[in-house]
């Protein structure tokens, strides 16, 4: 069966070549982007953030003339110490006369220049300007997308009827969005996002006021000693996100650069993530090379609130999901009132940053999680205190950086790491990281291999060597241990990863790409025993990726992915996924698309795949393959004049020998479930 199903796609895949459209220009530079960076966040993590970042920088890009290095950092995928030596080269050197000096400078390769070269123009003292691939820009202030989509097989969730006594979703099945930005020379701008999952109420019920999460914010910038100032909605980013950071993290990847994060301090928030974010008001003052930001948040949060054996309020779990669609889940919506305020002090030159914030973190209602041993160490009671320190400093091939952070129950946590340039075709990277099992922050964000910095210890090391310009292989490693209990694991646990990818390009028109990934962990065994044991759990990922540019017009890009699972005293798991896209550019033409096709089977969910997919402007995702089946997608694009845009997209599963998809409210009977979105855009 599998063999047929195989020799079917291939046929299809390379016997009848399919026009697929580009979605627009450099999207497929953003796409790699976004793989490389965030391919272990899931299927449900909200990437608009990203997405809307990298767009605004093509359109509007970054003058490396005049950049103190702020904006470079934003991108996420220049390393500290390449902003450093830019920086450097340039205050050596003069001002840059052409952007290919870029390859003179200690660090950049070419593929690191590639991904920049959208993002960056030049301007030189004649008033000339050399662009690089970005292209001319038209100011635009008003920007506003409308997004609709839903499921199209009925879910079990809502075919129950109101009259049986159990949970179901009181709302449609309704996907809508709204999102409007307005920005004015780069000194304001004005965010609104309002959105409703599926099975939210809309206008009815305890939705009277229509979408389930509004935000919004003003944000005014750069006017004297006023860095910026934000009122509702924004996000603080401190340090490498060991005490504060909200908003938009990357853990271990591709990019070695990641390792180091690189706080953005104070930033209006733009996402439609309903979590990871504050509100209220901010304010960032500077001088000289100092800057304060202090801060001030209340905002309701969703916990499971229950009476305690006192009969007041007592908080068990807070809720994360962002879904309010049953109505335990209505019932758990801003049920808590969360209250934050704080000041950071930050100190920055050309070649150091040291910083400090103080903050507090304050309840309306007592925190008393369950009592299951391995949440001894969670936070209780109704307040905290955290503060901490940070430092960055870099000077021509080595940069440092780390952070120490308290919070005032007596957990300590610290991180620091290092990245080298040792020749000029190869790069090291070292971190360690001592997280303490009573460390507690609520916005805590570090690199780290649990859900969060906390009970931890690690060490990271890893290289990127390229000896020519064609080849570059990376390559890391990551020890680490867990003092105390976690979930599912009733024993200190410890284990280790591996990671090691090649990219091949033998010319510009060729990539090929080739990863391993090897993780072991521990966790409580299977078998049912009077007292608990630990078991060894060992997952494998080999992937092989090609691309090939036809001509102008079509390009081909295919993948292949193996999975094996093991656990000790248990069967293991294999799962393989294999997908087609060919995309074509139309010059003139106004419209644009992508498709894909792909097949996959999975032994279960421990061998699970997920990967990266197209989707209408900023609604790119990482979908889960699952069990046995294809799946295929098609997006349309169609611009209307210079002003108006108009997206399309179908994504269908075909599952084989299954009746039945998904599970309880979410189930659907049948082998097949599919969903469209519908996407307007209006810049003006």
């Amino acid at each position: 069966m599998d063999f047929k199903i195989c020799f079917l796609i291939f046929g299809i895949f390379f016997g009848n070549v399919t026009v697929v459209l580009a979605q627009e220009e450099n999207e497929e530079l953003i796409e790699q982007l976004m793989d490389q960076m965030a391919a272990d966040l899931g299927e449900d993590f909200d990437y608009s953030e990203l997405a809307e970042k990298l767009s605004y920088f093509r359109k509007h890009p970054i003058d490396i003339n005049l950049t103190n290095g702020d904006d470079l950092a934003e991108l996420r995928f220049i390393s500290p110490m390449l902003i450093t030596n830019l920086l450097l080269y340039r205050e050596e050197s003069g001002p840059f006369k052409s952007l290919y000096e870029l390859q003179a400078i200690d660090g950049f390769e070419e593929s690191t220049i590639k991904y920049l070269m959208p993002f960056i123009k030049l301007s030189s003292l004649n008033g000339i300007t050399e662009l690089g691939d970005a292209g001319q820009t038209i100011p635009i202030r008003h920007d506003l997308i409308i997004r609709y989509g839903r499921n199209i097989q009925p879910q079990l969730g809502y075919i129950i009827p109101d009259t049986v006594n159990r949970s179901r979703y009181l709302g449609s099945p309704d996907r809508m969005f709204l999102r409007y930005r307005y920005q004015q020379n780069n000194h304001l701008q004005v965010s609104l996002n309002m959105k409703k999952d599926p099975g939210e109420q809309f206008f009815t019920g305890s939705q009277k006021r229509g979408f389930d999460f509004y935000s919004a914010s003003i944000s005014v910038k750069d006017i004297g000693a006023l860095k910026q100032v934000v009122l509702g909605d924004y996000s603080l980013q401190f340090g490498q996100g060991l005490a504060l950071w909200t908003g938009l993290s990357f853990g271990k990847g591709a990019m070695l650069s990641g390792l180091a994060r690189q706080g953005q301090g104070l930033k209006p928030y733009t996402s439609a993530n309903e979590t990871l974010f504050l509100r209220g008001a901010a304010t960032t003052v500077g001088f000289h090379h100092w800057s304060i930001t202090p801060f001030v948040s209340l905002k309701k949060v969703d916990a499971h609130v229950e009476l305690g054996p006192d009969s007041t309020a007592q908080v068990s779990t807070l809720s994360t999901s962002g879904y309010h669609r049953t109505p335990t889940e209505i019932a758990n919506r801003e049920s808590l009132n969360q209250y934050l305020y704080g000041l950071n002090v930050q100190y920055k030159n050309r070649n150091l940053t040291i910083g400090s914030t103080l903050f507090q973190t304050h309840f309306d209602h007592i925190f008393a999680p369950h009592e299951e041993l391995y949440r001894k160490y969670a936070f209780t009671g109704d307040q905290l205190n955290n503060a901490n320190i940070y430092f960055q400093y870099g000077i021509r091939n080595v940069y440092i950086f780390g952070e120490g952070a308290r919070s005032f129950n007596g957990g300590l946590a610290v991180v620091g790491g290092s990245m080298i340039t040792l020749t000029h075709h190869l790069s090291l990277a070292l971190l360690y990281r001592d997280y303490g099992k009573n460390y507690q922050a609520f916005y805590n964000q570090a690199i780290a291999e649990g859900s969060e910095a906390a009970n931890e210890k690690g060490f990271y090391s890893g290289l990127t060597f390229q000896p020519s310009r064609r080849l570059e292989w990376t390559f890391y490693t990551d020890v680490f241990k867990f003092p105390w209990l976690r979930y599912r694991v009733e024993a200190p646990s410890q284990g280790y990863e591996a990671f090691s990818q090649a990219t091949y390009a033998p010319n510009k028109r060729t990539k090929i790409i080739l990863r391993w990934r090897y993780r072991h962990k521990e966790e409580n065994s299977s078998e049912d025993l009077t007292e608990k044991m630990l078991a060894n759990v060992i997952y494998t990922q080999y992937r092989a990726e090609g691309q090939y540019e036809v001509n102008q017009v079509f390009t081909i890009r295919t993948r292949t992915e193996l999975i094996h699972y093991s656990k000790e005293k248990e069967e293991p798991e294999i799962g393989y996924m294999m997908y087609q896209d060919i995309l074509v550019k139309p010059p003139r033409l106004p419209l644009s698309g992508n498709i894909r096709l792909a097949y996959f089977n999975t032994d279960g969910y421990n061998s699970r795949i997920y990967a990266f997919e197209n989707d209408v402007l900023y609604g790119y995702s990482f979908p889960l393959y699952q069990n046995q089946g294809l799946r295929y997608y098609a997006n349309l694009r169609y611009r209307m004049g210079r002003k108006m845009d108009v997206w399309l997209r179908y994504a269908c599963y075909k599952y084989f020998e299954q009746q039945e998809i998904g599970s309880g409210l979410d189930l659907i009977e049948g082998s097949i479930k599919s969903d469209f979105k519908v996407q307007w855009r209006y810049q003006f």
